[in-house]
């Protein structure tokens, strides 16, 4: 009897080492693979959206099989074409005005120290003007369309995969798998809401930033567009982003906290209002689970991970619920705990 509680102990401390060892592997394997594996993954979520795009306009518009799929893949293209040229000129519009730009800054500190003189507080004026004249704003600059360019560069990729994906589609057979159906199901609703949501939150983002006249408005709208799709902290970076932008351009004016004021309350009534009334009870997963998988996809595969860290996790708990030693883990990740 004590010689099977042993075996018993020895087999469920070895199968924890096994689990804890294969993850570090997997987890070693996504990092190193991620150049292939962030465009493949994001085109498997992109080809859910334009399948059931596809289906839409077989079955409401009567098109044919040939012109939905075609009509999908060149709406597809469109958009990272937009993209592509949102970025590239909005980028270089606000290197045309850096030195403007590197002027308010100096303005703004004369007037601040102006402000603060009858106080006592005295700012050594003379310093900060000289620090801020020696930025390297360009290079900061020009760094960051390198970044640009990377990114870009990436979607020449993911647009090659989602095109082989919708390509294929047409000639595979039906989907009958019960998991793979509920994760094609539970993906495609959550993406096609946070589209539509991160869409017309970008929308009202370009139409104030736009209004006011913010340099880079078209590429910060793109931004608060992508942002959304991070859980949690993306709508925060959204609206700080353009901050220091709308600083160098109008100071701490009344214009200022107008925009900062609009662009909060758009973020707060489609995030935490709209968006979870149609997302309804969403993909299933505990609010702590959502802020792991943020942080963990994040350091996994950076800005891309945070973006697919809900729909992976999501889709990895409908596997694990399908299994019948993993269906504790899956239980756990949805915040249903054992009693």
């Amino acid at each position: 009897m004590l010689a099977d509680k042993s075996v018993h102990y020895y087999l469920k401390v070895s199968a924890i080492c096994l689990t804890i060892i294969a993850a570090g592997m997997v987890t070693e394997f996504l990092v190193y693979t991620k150049a292939l594996l962030i465009p493949l993954v994001i085109s498997i979520f992109l080809y859910t959206i334009l399948a059931q795009m596809t289906l839409h306009l077989k079955q409401r518009f009567h098109f044919p099989g040939w012109l939905a799929l075609t009509v999908s893949i060149l709406l597809g293209i469109l958009f990272f074409t937009a993209v592509i040229l949102f970025t590239t000129s909005s980028v270089g519009q606000f290197l045309k005005g850096a030195e403007v730009y590197r002027q308010n800054i100096i303005t703004t500190i004369s007037d601040l120290s102006e402000r603060l003189a009858p106080y006592g507080i005295k700012l050594d004026q003379n310093f900060l003007e000289s620090y801020f004249r020696e930025l390297p704003v360009f290079d900061w600059l020009k760094n960051m369309g390198g970044k640009l360019f990377s990114l870009v560069s990436n979607m020449t990729l993911i647009i090659l995969f989602m095109t082989f994906f919708l390509v294929g589609s047409k000639r595979a057979h039906p989907i009958t798998n019960p998991a793979i159906k509920e994760m094609l199901s539970n993906v495609s609703i959550y993406l096609s809401v946070k589209l539509t949501a991160s869409l017309v939150t970008g929308c009202i983002a370009a139409a104030i930033l736009l209004g006011f006249q913010v340099k880079l408005a078209v590429l910060f709208a793109l931004f608060v567009f992508l942002l959304n799709f991070i859980p949690s902290v993306g709508s925060m970076i959204a609206v700080l982003l353009p901050v220091p932008v709308i600083f160098l351009q109008y100071g701490f004016s009344t214009k200022f906290f107008i925009i900062i004021g609009l662009l909060s309350a758009a973020e707060f009534i489609i995030g935490n209002l709209l968006e979870p009334r149609f997302l309804g009870e969403g993909m299933d997963l505990h609010p702590v689970t959502v802020v792991a998988s943020l942080i963990f996809w994040t350091l996994v595969w950076g800005v891309p991970g945070a973006v697919l860290s809900v729909p992976i996790t999501a889709s990895v708990k409908i596997v694990f619920s399908k299994i019948k030693h993993t269906r504790m883990v899956a239980e756990f990740l949805a915040g249903r705990l054992p009693h």
